[in-house]
Protein backbone atom coordinates (compact mmCIF):
# COMPACT_ATOMS: atom_id res chain seq x y z
CA UNK A 1 0.00 0.00 0.00
CA UNK A 2 2.78 2.53 0.68
CA UNK A 3 4.70 1.55 -2.05
CA UNK A 4 2.11 2.40 -4.60
CA UNK A 5 1.35 5.47 -2.68
CA UNK A 6 4.97 6.65 -3.16
CA UNK A 7 5.07 5.65 -7.02
CA UNK A 8 1.29 7.59 -7.63
CA UNK A 9 1.97 10.32 -5.78
CA UNK A 10 5.65 11.16 -7.39
CA UNK A 11 4.04 10.59 -10.57
CA UNK A 12 1.13 13.02 -10.16
CA UNK A 13 3.28 15.86 -9.05
CA UNK A 14 5.63 15.47 -12.19
CA UNK A 15 2.52 15.28 -14.46
CA UNK A 16 1.31 18.68 -13.76
CA UNK A 17 5.32 19.63 -13.72
CA UNK A 18 6.65 19.69 -9.95
CA UNK A 19 10.01 19.95 -9.62
CA UNK A 20 11.17 16.61 -9.43
CA UNK A 21 13.05 16.97 -6.04
CA UNK A 22 9.52 18.35 -4.39
CA UNK A 23 7.62 15.64 -6.12
CA UNK A 24 10.22 12.63 -4.58
CA UNK A 25 10.23 14.75 -1.39
CA UNK A 26 6.25 14.98 -0.85
CA UNK A 27 5.71 11.56 -1.97
CA UNK A 28 8.12 10.28 0.29
CA UNK A 29 6.20 11.70 3.01
CA UNK A 30 2.95 10.21 1.98
CA UNK A 31 4.49 6.85 1.98
CA UNK A 32 5.85 7.27 5.95
CA UNK A 33 2.33 8.20 6.63
CA UNK A 34 1.06 4.69 5.27
CA UNK A 35 4.18 2.93 6.67
CA UNK A 36 5.25 1.98 10.13
CA UNK A 37 8.97 3.74 10.35
CA UNK A 38 9.71 6.65 12.37
CA UNK A 39 9.14 9.95 10.56
CA UNK A 40 12.36 11.33 12.03
CA UNK A 41 13.71 8.60 9.13
CA UNK A 42 13.46 11.91 6.44
CA UNK A 43 15.81 14.00 8.39
CA UNK A 44 18.05 11.34 8.77
CA UNK A 45 18.31 10.05 5.27
CA UNK A 46 18.46 13.51 4.08
CA UNK A 47 21.33 14.45 6.26
CA UNK A 48 23.34 11.62 6.13
CA UNK A 49 22.99 11.78 1.69
CA UNK A 50 24.94 14.92 2.42
CA UNK A 51 27.68 13.99 4.88
CA UNK A 52 30.22 12.59 2.45
CA UNK A 53 33.15 14.86 2.72
CA UNK A 54 33.74 13.73 -0.81
CA UNK A 55 30.62 15.62 -1.74
CA UNK A 56 32.74 19.13 -1.35
CA UNK A 57 34.49 18.42 -4.18
CA UNK A 58 31.07 19.62 -6.35
CA UNK A 59 30.77 23.24 -5.30
CA UNK A 60 34.72 23.18 -5.86
CA UNK A 61 34.09 21.83 -9.51
CA UNK A 62 31.06 23.97 -9.90
CA UNK A 63 33.31 27.20 -9.28
CA UNK A 64 36.10 26.08 -11.36
CA UNK A 65 34.03 25.59 -14.36
CA UNK A 66 32.40 29.28 -13.22
CA UNK A 67 35.88 30.80 -13.01
CA UNK A 68 37.12 29.26 -16.63
CA UNK A 69 34.37 31.08 -18.46
CA UNK A 70 34.57 34.39 -16.91
CA UNK A 71 38.21 34.65 -16.93
CA UNK A 72 38.57 34.07 -20.35
CA UNK A 73 39.89 30.51 -20.40
CA UNK A 74 37.48 29.11 -22.52
CA UNK A 75 37.86 31.61 -25.43
CA UNK A 76 41.60 30.83 -24.91
CA UNK A 77 40.64 26.81 -25.46
CA UNK A 78 38.76 27.41 -28.45
CA UNK A 79 41.41 29.40 -29.84
CA UNK A 80 43.72 26.72 -29.69
CA UNK A 81 41.17 24.04 -30.93
CA UNK A 82 40.37 26.67 -33.85
CA UNK A 83 44.20 26.25 -35.17
CA UNK A 84 44.41 22.67 -35.05
CA UNK A 85 41.62 21.39 -36.83
CA UNK A 86 39.94 24.98 -38.46
CA UNK A 87 41.19 24.03 -41.71
CA UNK A 88 39.39 21.10 -42.73
CA UNK A 89 35.70 21.06 -43.96
CA UNK A 90 33.10 21.98 -41.47
CA UNK A 91 36.39 23.52 -39.45
CA UNK A 92 34.20 25.40 -36.83
CA UNK A 93 32.02 22.34 -36.08
CA UNK A 94 35.19 20.18 -35.42
CA UNK A 95 36.53 23.32 -33.38
CA UNK A 96 33.67 23.78 -31.15
CA UNK A 97 33.71 19.41 -30.35
CA UNK A 98 37.82 19.75 -29.66
CA UNK A 99 36.92 22.82 -27.34
CA UNK A 100 34.52 20.89 -25.30
CA UNK A 101 37.16 17.73 -25.13
CA UNK A 102 39.46 20.35 -23.46
CA UNK A 103 37.02 22.14 -21.62
CA UNK A 104 35.38 18.93 -20.00
CA UNK A 105 38.88 18.20 -18.52
CA UNK A 106 38.16 21.36 -16.59
CA UNK A 107 34.20 21.88 -15.33
CA UNK A 108 32.98 18.27 -15.26
CA UNK A 109 29.58 19.62 -16.24
CA UNK A 110 27.82 19.56 -19.67
CA UNK A 111 25.69 22.65 -18.70
CA UNK A 112 28.61 24.51 -17.72
CA UNK A 113 30.42 24.04 -21.37
CA UNK A 114 26.86 24.68 -23.08
CA UNK A 115 26.40 27.93 -21.24
CA UNK A 116 30.32 28.73 -21.55
CA UNK A 117 31.69 27.90 -24.12
CA UNK A 118 28.83 27.51 -26.42
CA UNK A 119 28.57 31.54 -26.30
CA UNK A 120 31.69 31.71 -27.95
CA UNK A 121 31.06 29.21 -30.19
CA UNK A 122 27.78 29.61 -31.90
CA UNK A 123 28.61 33.50 -32.23
CA UNK A 124 31.49 32.28 -34.08
CA UNK A 125 30.00 29.56 -36.18
CA UNK A 126 26.71 32.16 -37.54
CA UNK A 127 29.24 34.70 -38.13
CA UNK A 128 31.36 32.16 -40.94
CA UNK A 129 27.94 30.85 -42.31
CA UNK A 130 26.65 28.23 -40.23
CA UNK A 131 22.93 28.18 -40.04
CA UNK A 132 21.96 28.12 -36.41
CA UNK A 133 19.98 25.11 -35.97
CA UNK A 134 23.20 23.50 -37.00
CA UNK A 135 25.50 25.84 -34.43
CA UNK A 136 23.40 25.13 -31.59
CA UNK A 137 22.80 21.68 -32.21
CA UNK A 138 26.50 20.56 -32.88
CA UNK A 139 27.03 22.54 -29.64
CA UNK A 140 24.74 21.30 -27.35
CA UNK A 141 25.56 17.60 -28.72
CA UNK A 142 29.12 18.48 -28.07
CA UNK A 143 28.31 19.00 -24.50
CA UNK A 144 27.88 15.80 -23.56
CA UNK A 145 31.50 15.10 -23.31
CA UNK A 146 31.57 17.27 -19.89
CA UNK A 147 30.28 14.77 -17.51
CA UNK A 148 32.69 11.74 -19.03
CA UNK A 149 36.12 13.41 -19.45
CA UNK A 150 37.60 13.84 -16.06
CA UNK A 151 36.65 15.45 -13.80
CA UNK A 152 32.88 14.83 -13.63
CA UNK A 153 30.77 16.22 -11.26
CA UNK A 154 27.85 13.17 -11.74
CA UNK A 155 30.73 10.57 -11.54
CA UNK A 156 31.40 12.29 -8.10
CA UNK A 157 28.21 11.79 -7.07
CA UNK A 158 27.66 8.30 -8.62
CA UNK A 159 31.02 7.75 -6.92
CA UNK A 160 29.88 9.14 -2.93
CA UNK A 161 26.70 6.96 -3.54
CA UNK A 162 28.03 3.35 -4.92
CA UNK A 163 31.40 3.73 -2.86
CA UNK A 164 33.64 3.24 -5.52
CA UNK A 165 36.56 4.77 -6.04
CA UNK A 166 36.16 8.41 -8.03
CA UNK A 167 39.71 8.03 -9.40
CA UNK A 168 39.15 5.31 -11.45
CA UNK A 169 35.56 6.65 -12.40
CA UNK A 170 37.72 9.54 -13.68
CA UNK A 171 40.17 7.66 -15.42
CA UNK A 172 37.31 5.15 -16.54
CA UNK A 173 35.48 8.11 -18.67
CA UNK A 174 38.91 9.05 -20.90
CA UNK A 175 38.62 6.42 -23.52
CA UNK A 176 34.47 6.98 -23.63
CA UNK A 177 35.19 10.47 -24.04
CA UNK A 178 37.50 10.31 -26.78
CA UNK A 179 35.40 8.10 -28.32
CA UNK A 180 32.25 10.32 -28.10
CA UNK A 181 35.02 13.59 -29.56
CA UNK A 182 35.80 11.05 -32.21
CA UNK A 183 32.29 9.87 -33.33
CA UNK A 184 30.63 13.27 -33.78
CA UNK A 185 33.58 14.22 -35.51
CA UNK A 186 32.97 11.75 -37.92
CA UNK A 187 29.08 12.84 -38.38
CA UNK A 188 30.23 16.33 -38.77
CA UNK A 189 32.54 15.25 -41.35
CA UNK A 190 29.96 13.48 -43.07
CA UNK A 191 27.58 16.46 -42.87
CA UNK A 192 30.39 18.84 -43.60
CA UNK A 193 31.03 17.52 -47.32
CA UNK A 194 27.19 17.01 -48.24
CA UNK A 195 26.59 20.28 -47.35
CA UNK A 196 29.93 22.33 -48.34
CA UNK A 197 30.29 24.01 -45.11
CA UNK A 198 33.08 26.55 -44.65
CA UNK A 199 36.90 25.98 -43.79
CA UNK A 200 39.41 28.50 -42.37
CA UNK A 201 42.66 29.06 -43.63
CA UNK A 202 45.11 25.76 -42.45
CA UNK A 203 47.48 27.53 -39.45
CA UNK A 204 51.31 27.05 -39.80
CA UNK A 205 53.30 25.09 -37.37
CA UNK A 206 54.70 28.02 -36.10
CA UNK A 207 51.23 29.52 -35.29
CA UNK A 208 50.40 25.91 -33.37
CA UNK A 209 53.39 25.87 -31.32
CA UNK A 210 52.76 29.36 -30.44
CA UNK A 211 49.08 28.93 -29.38
CA UNK A 212 49.94 25.91 -27.67
CA UNK A 213 52.77 27.58 -26.06
CA UNK A 214 50.32 30.78 -25.01
CA UNK A 215 47.88 28.76 -23.82
CA UNK A 216 49.54 25.66 -22.27
CA UNK A 217 48.59 26.64 -18.76
CA UNK A 218 44.93 26.69 -19.76
CA UNK A 219 45.38 23.42 -21.84
CA UNK A 220 47.21 21.82 -18.02
CA UNK A 221 44.27 22.00 -15.61
CA UNK A 222 42.71 18.44 -16.30
CA UNK A 223 46.59 17.19 -16.10
CA UNK A 224 47.30 18.60 -12.92
CA UNK A 225 43.31 17.50 -11.53
CA UNK A 226 43.94 13.80 -12.59
CA UNK A 227 48.07 13.33 -11.92
CA UNK A 228 47.26 14.53 -8.36
CA UNK A 229 44.61 11.92 -7.67
CA UNK A 230 46.48 9.00 -10.05
CA UNK A 231 49.85 9.32 -7.75
CA UNK A 232 47.60 9.83 -4.87
CA UNK A 233 48.91 13.47 -3.72
CA UNK A 234 45.30 14.51 -3.50
CA UNK A 235 41.80 13.50 -2.72
CA UNK A 236 38.88 14.31 -4.87
CA UNK A 237 37.79 16.99 -2.84
CA UNK A 238 41.18 18.79 -2.68
CA UNK A 239 41.46 17.71 -6.29
CA UNK A 240 38.06 20.31 -6.86
CA UNK A 241 39.74 23.00 -4.78
CA UNK A 242 43.28 22.79 -6.63
CA UNK A 243 41.18 22.86 -9.75
CA UNK A 244 39.70 26.50 -8.29
CA UNK A 245 43.19 27.68 -7.13
CA UNK A 246 45.04 26.69 -9.97
CA UNK A 247 42.00 28.15 -12.53
CA UNK A 248 42.52 31.71 -10.36
CA UNK A 249 45.88 31.30 -10.68
CA UNK A 250 46.08 31.13 -14.57
CA UNK A 251 43.07 33.97 -14.87
CA UNK A 252 44.86 36.22 -13.09
CA UNK A 253 48.27 35.31 -14.76
CA UNK A 254 46.84 35.68 -18.20
CA UNK A 255 45.33 39.20 -17.20
CA UNK A 256 41.70 38.07 -17.94
CA UNK A 257 40.35 38.13 -14.45
CA UNK A 258 38.91 40.78 -12.45
CA UNK A 259 37.97 40.92 -8.64
CA UNK A 260 34.66 42.44 -9.45
CA UNK A 261 33.68 39.45 -11.14
CA UNK A 262 34.14 37.32 -8.12
CA UNK A 263 30.81 38.06 -6.39
CA UNK A 264 28.73 36.96 -9.54
CA UNK A 265 30.98 33.92 -9.84
CA UNK A 266 30.28 32.80 -6.27
CA UNK A 267 26.80 33.47 -6.42
CA UNK A 268 26.33 31.40 -9.51
CA UNK A 269 27.94 28.53 -7.95
CA UNK A 270 26.40 29.04 -4.74
CA UNK A 271 22.61 28.37 -6.55
CA UNK A 272 23.94 25.85 -8.80
CA UNK A 273 25.98 23.99 -5.79
CA UNK A 274 22.47 24.36 -3.80
CA UNK A 275 19.74 22.98 -6.88
CA UNK A 276 22.17 20.07 -6.81
CA UNK A 277 22.71 18.76 -3.26
CA UNK A 278 18.78 19.43 -2.90
CA UNK A 279 17.77 16.81 -5.25
CA UNK A 280 20.55 14.78 -3.93
CA UNK A 281 19.08 14.75 -0.68
CA UNK A 282 15.41 14.36 -1.57
CA UNK A 283 16.42 11.45 -4.24
CA UNK A 284 18.17 9.37 -1.30
CA UNK A 285 15.09 9.64 0.55
CA UNK A 286 13.24 8.71 -2.19
CA UNK A 287 15.66 5.91 -2.92
CA UNK A 288 16.19 4.59 0.39
CA UNK A 289 12.27 3.95 0.18
CA UNK A 290 12.69 2.21 -2.87
CA UNK A 291 15.54 0.23 -2.05
CA UNK A 292 13.72 -0.83 1.58
CA UNK A 293 10.86 -2.54 -0.88
CA UNK A 294 13.22 -4.91 -1.70
CA UNK A 295 12.30 -3.97 -5.33
CA UNK A 296 16.39 -4.31 -6.48
CA UNK A 297 16.76 -8.10 -5.43
CA UNK A 298 13.25 -8.63 -7.03
CA UNK A 299 14.22 -7.44 -10.25
CA UNK A 300 18.04 -9.07 -10.00
CA UNK A 301 16.08 -12.73 -9.77
CA UNK A 302 14.47 -12.02 -12.72
CA UNK A 303 18.09 -11.20 -14.73
CA UNK A 304 19.33 -14.17 -13.06
CA UNK A 305 17.15 -16.68 -14.07
CA UNK A 306 17.59 -15.28 -17.62
CA UNK A 307 20.02 -17.33 -20.03
CA UNK A 308 21.40 -13.52 -20.84
CA UNK A 309 21.64 -12.23 -17.33
CA UNK A 310 24.21 -9.92 -17.81
CA UNK A 311 23.93 -8.74 -21.31
CA UNK A 312 19.93 -8.06 -20.71
CA UNK A 313 21.16 -6.32 -17.08
CA UNK A 314 23.01 -3.76 -18.99
CA UNK A 315 20.61 -3.53 -22.17
CA UNK A 316 17.55 -2.80 -19.85
CA UNK A 317 19.03 -0.15 -17.69
CA UNK A 318 20.44 1.72 -21.70
CA UNK A 319 16.85 1.77 -21.84
CA UNK A 320 14.99 2.99 -18.59
CA UNK A 321 17.48 5.53 -18.07
CA UNK A 322 17.33 7.01 -21.23
CA UNK A 323 13.86 7.28 -21.00
CA UNK A 324 14.44 8.71 -17.26
CA UNK A 325 17.16 11.23 -18.69
CA UNK A 326 14.20 12.78 -20.85
CA UNK A 327 12.29 13.51 -18.34
CA UNK A 328 14.21 13.68 -14.93
CA UNK A 329 16.93 15.49 -13.15
CA UNK A 330 19.72 13.29 -13.90
CA UNK A 331 21.51 13.85 -10.82
CA UNK A 332 18.19 12.86 -9.20
CA UNK A 333 18.28 9.58 -11.28
CA UNK A 334 21.39 9.09 -10.44
CA UNK A 335 21.17 9.23 -6.46
CA UNK A 336 17.58 7.10 -6.51
CA UNK A 337 18.71 4.57 -8.69
CA UNK A 338 22.36 3.50 -7.97
CA UNK A 339 22.02 2.03 -5.09
CA UNK A 340 19.74 -0.61 -6.58
CA UNK A 341 21.67 -0.42 -9.90
CA UNK A 342 24.21 -1.68 -7.71
CA UNK A 343 23.11 -4.54 -5.93
CA UNK A 344 21.55 -5.78 -9.51
CA UNK A 345 25.16 -5.17 -11.46
CA UNK A 346 27.10 -7.06 -8.12
CA UNK A 347 24.77 -9.98 -8.27
CA UNK A 348 25.60 -10.49 -12.21
CA UNK A 349 29.08 -9.84 -11.72
CA UNK A 350 28.70 -6.10 -13.55
CA UNK A 351 32.03 -4.52 -12.84
CA UNK A 352 30.54 -1.21 -10.60
CA UNK A 353 33.50 1.04 -11.98
CA UNK A 354 32.31 0.10 -15.60
CA UNK A 355 28.29 0.69 -14.14
CA UNK A 356 29.08 4.14 -13.23
CA UNK A 357 30.73 5.10 -16.28
CA UNK A 358 28.24 3.59 -18.65
CA UNK A 359 25.31 5.19 -16.39
CA UNK A 360 26.72 8.58 -16.22
CA UNK A 361 27.24 8.75 -19.77
CA UNK A 362 23.75 7.42 -20.22
CA UNK A 363 21.92 9.90 -18.67
CA UNK A 364 24.60 12.79 -20.02
CA UNK A 365 22.30 12.62 -22.89
CA UNK A 366 19.38 13.59 -21.14
CA UNK A 367 20.94 17.06 -21.70
CA UNK A 368 20.21 16.99 -25.40
CA UNK A 369 16.66 14.92 -25.06
CA UNK A 370 13.53 16.63 -24.81
CA UNK A 371 11.46 17.92 -22.84
CA UNK A 372 14.12 18.27 -20.03
CA UNK A 373 17.23 18.81 -22.58
CA UNK A 374 18.79 21.53 -19.99
CA UNK A 375 21.40 22.35 -23.05
CA UNK A 376 18.61 22.49 -25.24
CA UNK A 377 17.19 24.88 -24.25
CA UNK A 378 20.37 26.98 -22.88
CA UNK A 379 21.58 26.99 -27.03
CA UNK A 380 18.47 27.68 -28.24
CA UNK A 381 18.47 30.80 -26.29
CA UNK A 382 22.09 31.75 -27.05
CA UNK A 383 21.23 31.00 -31.18
CA UNK A 384 17.87 32.83 -30.97
CA UNK A 385 15.98 30.10 -32.68
CA UNK A 386 12.60 28.14 -31.52
CA UNK A 387 13.37 24.84 -29.10
CA UNK A 388 11.54 22.63 -32.31
CA UNK A 389 13.92 23.73 -34.33
CA UNK A 390 17.03 23.30 -31.88
CA UNK A 391 15.37 19.90 -31.09
CA UNK A 392 15.01 18.33 -34.85
CA UNK A 393 18.89 19.35 -35.69
CA UNK A 394 20.40 17.76 -32.79
CA UNK A 395 18.47 14.50 -33.34
CA UNK A 396 20.93 13.36 -35.77
CA UNK A 397 23.77 13.69 -33.21
CA UNK A 398 22.18 11.16 -30.80
CA UNK A 399 23.21 8.20 -33.08
CA UNK A 400 27.04 8.68 -32.62
CA UNK A 401 25.82 9.35 -28.97
CA UNK A 402 24.21 5.67 -28.12
CA UNK A 403 26.84 4.38 -30.67
CA UNK A 404 29.91 4.79 -28.35
CA UNK A 405 27.29 3.98 -24.93
CA UNK A 406 26.56 0.75 -26.73
CA UNK A 407 30.29 0.01 -27.71
CA UNK A 408 31.40 1.10 -23.71
CA UNK A 409 28.30 -1.32 -22.61
CA UNK A 410 29.21 -4.34 -24.05
CA UNK A 411 33.01 -3.62 -24.46
CA UNK A 412 33.71 -2.88 -20.69
CA UNK A 413 37.75 -3.34 -21.10
CA UNK A 414 37.22 0.06 -22.91
CA UNK A 415 36.27 1.78 -19.60
CA UNK A 416 38.19 -0.96 -17.28
CA UNK A 417 41.61 -1.11 -19.03
CA UNK A 418 43.14 2.22 -18.48
CA UNK A 419 42.13 2.45 -14.66
CA UNK A 420 44.03 -1.30 -14.61
CA UNK A 421 47.13 0.46 -16.30
CA UNK A 422 47.19 4.25 -14.84
CA UNK A 423 45.60 3.23 -11.22
CA UNK A 424 46.15 -0.19 -10.46
CA UNK A 425 49.81 -0.96 -12.60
Amino acid sequence: MALTILIIVFAAFMLIGAPVAIAMGIASVCYLAFSDLNPTVIVLQMVDSLGGITLLAIPFFVLAGEVMNQGGLTERLFGFAGTLIGHVRGGLAHVNILSSMFFAGISGSAVADAAGLGRIEIKAMIDAGYDRPFSAAVTAASSCIGPIIPPSIMMVVYGTMADVSIPALFIGGIVPGLLLGLAMMVHVSIVAHRRNFPRQPRASIGTIIKTFLRNSLALGTPIVVLAGLVFGIITPTEAGAVAVLYSLAVSAFYGDFRLRALGPILEESLVSTAQILFIMSCSALFGWLVTTEQIPEMLAEVFLASPYGKAAFLLAINLILLVLGCFMSLTAILVIFTPALLKMALALDVDPVHLGVVAVLNLTLGVVTPPLGWCLYIVTEIAQIRFVETARATLPFLVPLILVLLLITYVPELVLWPVKVILYQ
